[in-house]
């Protein structure tokens, strides 16, 4: 049943160093959305005569449901948005914090603020989302809250500095709500120390019945911390192309220096004159010559395996069959609307045998890491072997409206191929099909599920390229 694979089908070849169309349009829906165009999206954009229509795309993408949500997804895992151990935000928390989240991204607040709003919130988990940045640590002391901030912002792993007394003032008090934690300051802590001096040799001057906080994040998020713009610039830069200019991106450090200091600087550059837009940045990062480039050799862009929640949710969208999700959180019990995308979940402790298997973020540490997209011998066994994988095809109501509505196997190998690798079928690959189909005497249905199978088990499916 199974057709032998194709590795990274030829495209149409360009006199200039930029990829195609068909190349672009899937690498930026995937990079931006998580998600694959669709077909109609595929012939709109590759039909679209406008020579600007790659940043009119882009700006499409950066403020699209998909693009916000799956921004929402990168943040979630740096911060750790989890119902269980270690974090325990509990659900009616992580869905409280991952509102916030979207919000924050829909308003396209600059980086600076979002940063604010976090590690000076306080009060409910539930009415104060942003607070649960505090409660998500197993941890809670001052020190520990101090190291994440650090590594988060700064990209610091080891910080020796005293900073740390800035947020000793944080405590934690339940209350008779089901699950519900505030957030206060012990505002009239005895001041320890008048003066802390951080690495950089920066005074914070801490002040007798105030929030200590203050001082310390008015410093860590102004335009003149350049570090952390830096690590926000180097961030996006690994969450575009999977590696950092700093690499890896949460561990800045004399022994770790940047790949190419004056790319690095130029962005920089570029996010502060544009007082932290987030979305501004991204677009110029989409938009670079890097983004646009063939693929490695030929080019500059490196592919990548996509990552598990991507992965699933295309194998879903590919054949119309879609994962059923619940949390096994109690009070309350989480059941998640039919078709919702693994990209959408927003909480490590919701997961399935799938995410699993491709490897799946746990979301315990922040680290960047902590993701794993390898390919592996297990994720091609299942590929190619798995009967609950043909079953999804051979049932797939996407691929019985394709084989009801077309009337050849050229139109039946356009359309699958529009489907999963965004782009028509070559004639070589028709011609290959057709060969297929005379050696082996299958039906038009049976060589249409194995076009599928075959297409879901290729490298061009599985990489961004």
């Amino acid at each position: 049943m199974f057709i032998v694979c194709l590795l990274f089908s030829a495209m149409q070849a360009t006199a200039s160093d930029r990829c195609t169309d068909e190349v672009f349009l899937r690498r930026a829906y995937l990079t931006v959305t998580g998600a694959l165009p669709t077909p109609n999206q595929c012939v709109e954009f590759l039909d679209e005569s406008n020579p600007n229509k790659r940043e009119v795309l882009i700006d499409q993408l950066l403020e699209s449901e998909l693009g916000l949500k799956y921004m929402q997804m990168r943040w979630g895992d740096i911060l750790r948005i989890k119902s269980e151990f270690p974090s325990n935000l509990w659900p009616n928390g992580v869905q409280a914090y991952n509102r916030w989240i979207y919000e924050q991204l829909l308003h396209n607040v600059p980086y600076d603020k979002m940063v604010r709003g976090l590690l000076l919130s306080s009060g409910s988990n539930f009415r104060a989302p942003a607070a649960n940045f505090y409660r998500g640590f197993q941890n809670k002391s001052a020190k520990n809250f101090y190291a994440n901030i650090n590594l988060l912002f700064l990209g610091n792993r080891n910080c020796t500095d005293n900073g740390h007394i800035c947020f000793s003032q944080i405590k934690f008090k339940s209350t008779k709500e089901w699950k519900e934690e505030i957030v206060y300051l012990d505002i009239h802590k005895k001041v320890p120390y008048q003066d802390i001096e951080l690495e950089d040799y920066t005074i914070i001057k801490l002040r007798a019945d105030s929030d200590w906080r203050e001082g310390y994040v008015s410093w860590l998020t102004s335009s003149k911390n350049r570090r952390f713009a830096e690590v926000m610039v180097n961030r996006m830069w690994y969450w575009v192309f999977g590696r950092g200019i700093v690499h890896e991106p949460d561990d800045w450090s004399a022994s770790n220096k940047p790949s190419d200091p004056e790319l690095l600087g130029e962005l920089t550059d570029y996010f502060l004159e544009h007082n932290f837009d987030m979305r501004a940045l991204m677009k110029k990062i989409l938009l670079s010559e890097q983004f646009n480039a063939k693929m490695a050799p030929e080019g500059g862009y490196v592919p990548q395996r996509l990552p598990a929640e991507v992965i699933v949710d295309a194998i879903a969208s590919v054949t119309g069959v879609w994962s059923t999700y619940s949390s096994r959180v109690p009070e309350p019990f989480t059941f998640y609307p039919p078709k919702t995308r693994a990209t959408h979940l927003g909480d490590a402790t919701v997961s399935s045998s799938e995410l699993e298997l491709f490897g799946k973020v746990s979301r315990d540490v922040s680290l960047e890491s902590q993701r794993n997209n390898s390919i592996t011998s297990r994720q091609l066994l299942y590929l190619m072997n798995s009967s609950v994988l043909e079953r999804r095809i051979r049932k797939s109501p996407v691929l019985q409206r394709i084989y009801v509505n077309s009337g050849s196997l050229e139109q039946i190998a356009d359309k699958i191929t529009l489907l999963t690798l965004s782009r028509r079928a070559t004639a070589a690959e028709k011609e290959l099909y057709k060969e297929y189909m005379e050696q082996t005497e299958l039906s038009l249905m049976d060589v249409a599920v194995d076009i599928m199978w075959m297409q879901i088990n290729s490298n061009e499916f599985l990489y961004n390229h």
